[in-house]
C-alpha cells in the first residue's frame, strides 16, 4: 500500500502519536525489538539519514525511514527541506506492507517523544515553555507539549528574528497561552521547560542561562557535528536519550563526550526505561534534566503500524503487488 500525507494527516491527532511512541520506547525498555540501529551520509546539499528497527507485539513489523535533509529546498526549489519515505514490513516473514510519506510522520513522532519525557522530566511547577526555533519541529512541540501540561505562557527565539515574528504572529490566539517573541538569552533564562529545535553547528545555549530544575529537550542534534547546548551544561545536567548508542554518536551528547567531560555510562537513563520505571524521573525540584532526542525507526514503525492497521482496508489507498 502506499500512503501519501493526505490519506492520513487526519486519522492520528497527537496524543494518538504520544500514545504510539510511548509504547514504542516501552517495548524498547523491555527487549521486545529488533535493534535500531541508524546510517547517516553527508551530500553535497544536505545529509541523508537512514533509520532502521522493529518492534515485537502481537504482530510484529520491521521497518526504515530513508530521509533527506536539504536545508535550502524551500528556497531553492520550493519543496520541503526534508523528504523521505518510511518502508513496513510484516517481521514475521518479511512481506512488504506499505510506504509512507515520512516528514509528517518524523515531525509528529519526534514531538510525540520530548512529550512523553516531559511527562516523567519535568518540573511540577506552572510550566514556562522557551522554544528555539520556528519550524515544523517548534509548532509541533507546542502542539504536543500542551496536550501533557499546563503551559502559562510561551516565548519563541531564534537566529532570524524575521521568521521569529512570523511564527508568534500565526500561532498567537490559537491556544490559550500567549506566545511571545524574545531574544534566545531571555528564553533561556525564563523559562522552565526549553526546546531547540535549530539545525546549529554551534552552540546557541549558555549554561549559566539555565536555572536549576528547568527541563531542556534537544531536538536539534541528530547528526554528526550538530550542536545546539553549552557542553559543560550538558555535562552538569542530568541526560535521558531516546537510544543511547544514538546520542553519544550524533546527539548533543556527542560533543562532551569528544572532549571527555562525561562517558556513556553517565547518561542518567533511556526514555523507556523512566516509563518502565526502572529509574525514576524526578524526584526533586533542583535536577536540571535534558532530553537528548535523535530519533529512531522504532517511533516510526509504531506510528506507521497504527495508521496501516486503521486503513489497510481503505480502498481508496493505492496499492501495488510487487511479486506479480
Amino acid at each position: 500500500m502506499l500512503f501519501n500525507k493526505s490519506s492520513f494527516e487526519k486519522l492520528l491527532q497527537m496524543n494518538d502519536y504520544i500514545e504510539a511512541v510511548s509504547m514504542a520506547h516501552k517495548m524498547h525498555a523491555l527487549g521486545n525489538i529488533i535493534e535500531p540501529d541508524i546510517v547517516h551520509a553527508d551530500a553535497p546539499n544536505g545529509e541523508y539519514h537512514i533509520k532502521t528497527g522493529g518492534i515485537l507485539g502481537d504482530k510484529p513489523y520491521y521497518g526504515l525511514k530513508a530521509n533527506g535533509g536539504f536545508f535550502n529546498n524551500s528556497v531553492n526549489f520550493q519543496l520541503p527541506n526534508i523528504l523521505g519515505v518510511i518502508y513496513l514490513s510484516d517481521a514475521s516473514n518479511a512481506y512488504p506492507l506499505a510506504i509512507f510519506e515520512s516528514s509528517l510522520i518524523s515531525k509528529m513522532r519526534t514531538a510525540a517523544a520530548t512529550a512523553v519525557a516531559a511527562k516523567y522530566l519535568a518540573p511540577k511547577s506552572p510550566i514556562k515553555l522557551g522554544i528555539i526555533g520556528y519550524g515544523n519541529q517548534a509548532a509541533a512541540h507546542l502542539e504536543s507539549l500542551s496536550c501533557v501540561r499546563q503551559i502559562e505562557s510561551v516565548s519563541i527565539a531564534g537566529r532570524n528574528s524575521e521568521k521569529v515574528n512570523e511564527f508568534v504572529e500565526k500561532y498567537n490566539g490559537l491556544y490559550d497561552f500567549e506566545i511571545k517573541v524574545d531574544t534566545i538569552e531571555n528564553t533561556c533564562r525564563n523559562s522552565n521547560v526549553l526546546i531547540t529545535t535549530t539545525t546549529s553547528k554551534n552552540a546557541l545555549v549558555k549554561k549559566e542561562w539555565i536555572k536549576s530544575g528547568t527541563f531542556i529537550g534537544a531536538i536539534g542534534a541528530d547528526s554528526p557535528g550538530k550542536n545546539e547546548l553549552d557542553i559543560d551544561l550538558v555535562a552538569s545536567s542530568k541526560i535521558v536519550g531516546d537510544i543511547k548508542r544514538q546520542i553519544i554518536k550524533v546527539g548533543e551528547c556527542q560533543h562532551a563526550i569528544k572532549q571527555g567531560l562525561i562517558k556513556q555510562d553517565d547518561i542518567y537513563a533511556e526514555l523507556g526505561e523512566l516509563i518502565v520505571g526502572k529509574v525514576d524521573g524526578r524526584t526533586n525540584d533542583s535536577d536540571i534534566f535534558i532530553y537528548d532526542s535523535t530519533g529512531t525507526a522504532l517511533q516510526d514503525v509504531a506510528c506507521a503500524a497504527y495508521i496501516y492497521e486503521k486503513l489497510k482496508d481503505n480502498k481508496d489507498i493505492k496499492s501495488i503487488d510487487l511479486f506479480s
